[in-house]
């Protein structure tokens, strides 16, 4: 367990106070401010900041520090009374992985003083996963200079990528030492196919089930994509019997981005604690456009539950998520995009569109362009539920995601339109007819 810095810290080493002054300027591993806002304040400028301490060596804020250096002290009991949950919540809405931190209170001659210590990371970059007003843009690598946090340079981010390069390299060559140390005929390989620990003198067997669990965490850890890496499960596993059977004892996920909001809606898989879960991050997220019905119907919440828990939380977006409830209970067709009635060429391309959806056509959206897949997403916000395909269209708008959601603004709204159609289609009559 990492050692709590709180406990270890002494000021004295880190700056000099004189005459109820630091005599020292910010610089790159320190930055003065001289009150605290919540981290919920819409320029996200403390979010970009601890980003940016965690990408280069680590570092403090202090709070009650005029920016000459003056000690003020706290003026209010704002920081004391901050729950850190609040900070670790904005913190994982828009940077992955994810960022360590320790906020707490000193006294410096008689004057209370606020310490935000960010940790180094250790699994750089840090990179922003969704956009906050002209601060923060998707796919943002922040990086701390003397007295300043902006967007890294092209030398910096080169050094960091070259240093995990080298940290992979050493831990390659650390397991190569193990594997001679142990020798190679003591060594076994887990085949997360079959579940046969291959190499190995005893058979390692792990039930099906477990297997395709194995499998995913391998694939979710590697994933170069949106938000990654984007989750892993938790859990001990431990033999059960003398064969070795193995059995996944807890899982849950433990970082939530839109990356998983999303596919696994696609993938149409989500156990009950994990989809409440992914229900009240919603209500964290900067937009409410996400499958919401799916994850109710998939945590078996009662549509009294739902409300009681909008009612309780804090997130941001609660009455957004209720006037969609209102919105959408008689309007199943909320989302539709594009008149088909209107006889133009547009018209006749999205009509055509619908054909091939309904007829469960294999089309191969890596090729498609931009214009030609405004005119499938437009369809698939015209057809009915008992026209489709569920698994076939999932299959579609997993495509489309994968390889457009990223192209633009417009089109990330549009697919975003085209998700919540099919999730109010299937599950949200589902909800309302509770």
């Amino acid at each position: 367990m990492k050692k709590s810095f709180e406990k270890e810290f002494d000021w004295k080493q880190y700056f000099i106070v004189s005459e109820n002054f630091v005599r020292q300027k910010e610089h790159s591993e320190i930055e003065f401010k001289e009150s605290f806002h919540s981290p919920k304040h819409k320029d996200k400028k403390l979010l970009k900041w601890i980003a940016s301490f965690s990408n280069a060596n680590g570092g403090l804020i202090l709070y009650g520090v005029k920016n000459n250096g003056e000690l003020v002290g706290l003026k209010n009991d704002k920081l004391e009374q901050f729950d850190n949950k609040d900070l670790s919540q904005e913190l994982l809405s828009y940077f992955a992985p994810e960022i360590h931190f320790e906020l707490f209170i000193k006294e410096i001659d008689g004057l209370k003083i606020g310490f935000l210590y960010i940790y180094k990371s250790q699994n750089k970059p840090i990179v922003a996963i969704k956009t906050a007003n002209n601060n923060i843009q998707e796919s943002d690598i922040f990086y701390r200079y003397p007295g300043q946090s902006r967007r890294i340079s092209y030398g910096d981010l080169r050094n960091m990528i070259e240093e995990r390069e080298k940290k992979l390299n050493d831990n390659w060559l650390n397991l190569m030492n193990n594997v001679a140390t142990i020798g190679v005929e003591n060594i076994g390989l887990l085949n997360v196919m079959n579940g046969e620990l291959i190499g190995s003198k005893n058979k390692l067997l792990i039930p099906e089930e477990l297997l395709k669990k194995v499998s995913f965490i391998n694939e979710g850890k590697f994933v170069e994509k949106d938000g990654a890496p984007t989750l892993k499960l938790i859990g001990d596993v431990q033999p059960i019997d003398s064969n070795k059977i193995v059995q996944l004892v807890e899982n849950k996920y433990h970082i939530i981005t839109h990356f998983e909001l999303f596919n696994s809606f696609f993938e149409q898989k989500l156990d009950s604690d994990s989809a409440s879960e992914f229900f009240r991050k919603v209500v964290h997220e900067n937009t409410v456009y996400y499958p919401i019905y799916f994850y109710i119907e998939q945590s078996k919440l009662s549509k009294k539950q739902v409300l009681d828990l909008l009612k309780n939380s804090k997130g941001n977006k609660v009455n957004d998520i209720k006037k969609r409830f209102k919105i959408e209970k008689n309007n199943l067709t909320k989302f539709k995009i594009g008149n088909i009635s209107t006889g133009t060429e547009a018209a006749k391309k999205i009509t055509n569109a619908i054909r091939e959806l309904k007829s469960d056509k294999k089309i191969d959206f890596k090729t498609v362009d931009t214009r030609e897949l405004r005119y499938y997403i437009q369809a698939i916000t015209h057809l009915k539920k008992e026209e489709i395909n569920k698994d076939y269209i999932m299959s579609v708008l997993k495509d489309i995601y994968d390889n457009h959601f990223n192209q633009s603004a417009t089109t990330k709204s549009f697919i975003r339109k085209a998700i919540c159609h099919i999730d109010l289609i299937f599950y949200g009559e589902n909800y309302f007819g509770q």
